[in-house]
């Protein structure tokens, strides 16, 4: 049935998505997008862990080749399609949000495509690059499909710009005139004047005065920090609104951190918000041949159980993977999990810690889900050759198919990139919660799924799982997005 004048949906499955220019009307609105849900499956239950990956529209092809980079429509857009999505299908609902984010391709016709499906990318060592941002919406089958369907708000919180003033000659760098809203703090005169931006603890502690002066008008579904470029150099060029960038990989780069807060639109549950951030430590001093060990992520994930059970009220809306810096001074290192602006060089070796970190809320309106332990199961994708990997659709069947034969209910959700490593099994090392970007060197990058769940479990037999793709020499190219 048509509403609205627009025809009705027709979810594509991950091999089918494709831009389709010019669009229809509907794709006017949704974008280009990609499901793990297919068409038989709509009006029935869909599958355990179910995911719709939405696209924001190109407004502009630009010129890649000439360095001129694409425009895409707003970060809004992305949550007007999801809202479109609910409309047309309210036997489903959204449990979860996070931001992807895929890398730009062109050819010589000047015809510019990412690929929605592959689970590896490439960033060459030098060269003019630019990115795509998308939303990634975790589903579930609606519990209440006879009412109004679920609609969703976001709100973007940014780090506040300090203006400070550094030495002109080299030396130390301290003194200066620091200027924080408005709000000069007087030091030493004869500086340069640079823009930086307040820390993540700063910035959770602004977010949460704001939103009791202006309470979220409903209830609150993920939050989420999503790393986005904020200078080109030390020229600011940072939008939370945009979906794409680019960067020029000879000219250092310089990231942020954004708060995104997703949520239900309803009656302002006037929830109070919070994080918890868990950091690896340093089991092993290093010298100047050997560098700091850090204990292994599995630490990382038992001292979270830890402060699950011993925090039992508070409900826990996001469980994310955050890869920090570390900094190196003398002997001693430091993970930079706080800071929320990050100088990235090519011409630099540069170290990076995964941590955890959990966002939670308490308010007497909403229940929290009972959770006295947490653990998670990490699914990289299938191996089919040196530098190739099955495709997200093929991972997604496999979990959907360990799902199935463990029966665990899922607790959380999140879409990690791991550094590819060619001497280790897997393509990636999972144990370490380090590892080490090279200077001077082109990087691929694996996209993983980590499922988190609420009690211990065991690895089912392999034999009630689906075998594993073979391994080749070679391997098939994954069908992509073009946009004319």
């Amino acid at each position: 049935m048509e509403k609205d004048g627009l025809p009705p949906p027709f979810p594509l499955t991950a091999d089918e998505a494709a831009f389709r220019l010019p669009p229809p009307s509907y794709e006017d609105i949704m974008g280009v997008y990609q499901t793990s849900i297919k068409e038989v499956e709509i009006s029935r239950d869909i599958p355990t862990l179910a995911y719709i990956d939405l696209m924001p529209k190109c407004i502009s092809s630009g010129n890649i080749a000439g360095n001129v980079a694409p425009k895409f429509g707003d970060y809004s857009t992305l949550i007007d399609a999801a809202n479109r999505f609910l409309i047309d299908n309210p036997n489903m609902a959204i449990w979860k949000c996070e931001s992807v984010t895929k890398k730009l391709s062109w050819d010589k016709k000047g015809t510019i495509s990412y690929e929605l499906n592959t689970m590896i990318r490439h960033e060459a060592t030098f060269g003019f690059l630019v990115f795509i941002k998308g939303l990634r919406l975790w589903l579930t089958k609606d519990p209440n499909p006879r009412g109004p369907p679920q609609q969703i708000g976001l709100k973007n919180i940014v780090p506040r710009k300090m203006s400070v003033e550094m030495p002109t000659r080299r030396g130390y760098y301290g003194g200066g005139k620091v200027t924080i809203d408005g709000e000069q703090y007087k030091m030493t005169n004869g500086f340069n004047q640079i823009e930086v931006l307040e820390n993540l603890r700063d910035t959770m502690a602004n977010m949460k005065e704001t939103l009791e002066n202006d309470p979220l008008p409903g209830t609150i579904l993920t939050i989420e920090t999503d790393r986005i470029k904020a200078y080109d150099q030390f020229k600011s060029d940072l939008d939370p609104e945009s979906t794409s960038w680019s960067e020029n990989k000879s000219r250092f780069r310089r990231f942020t951190q954004v708060i995104r807060i997703f949520y239900i639109k309803g009656t302002p549950a006037k929830e109070e918000i919070g994080y918890e951030e868990f950091v690896p430590e340093v089991c092993a001093v290093g010298d100047s041949l050997k560098p700091a060990q850090f204990e292994p992520f599995e630490n990382l994930m038992t001292r979270l159980a830890y402060w699950v059970s011993a925090n039992k009220g508070q409900r826990i809306v996001n469980i994310q993977q955050y890869d920090a810096i570390v900094n190196k001074y003398f002997h001693d290192v430091e993970v930079c999990s706080d800071s929320t602006d990050d100088f990235i060089s090519t011409f630099q070796e540069q170290r990076f810690a995964r941590t955890l970190r959990v966002f939670y809320t308490k308010s007497s309106a909403v229940r929290a889900l009972p959770a006295n332990f947490i653990t998670c199961r990490l699914f990289i994708p299938a191996r089919t050759g040196p530098r190739t990997f099955e495709c997200m659709t093929q991972t997604m069947n496999r979990i959907d198919a360990w799902l199935n034969v463990t029966g665990l209910p899922i607790f959380s959700v999140e879409t990690v990139e791991l550094l590819f490593n060619d001497h280790t099994p897997l393509g990636a090392d999972c144990v370490k919660s380090d590892y080490k970007a090279q200077q001077l060197s082109g990087k691929h990058w694996i996209t993983a799924i980590r499922v988190y769940f609420t009690t211990p479990f065991s690895e089912p037999n392999l034999d009630l799982l689906p075998p594993l793709p073979v391994y080749m020499t070679g391997g098939s190219k994954s069908k992509s997005c073009n946009i004319l």
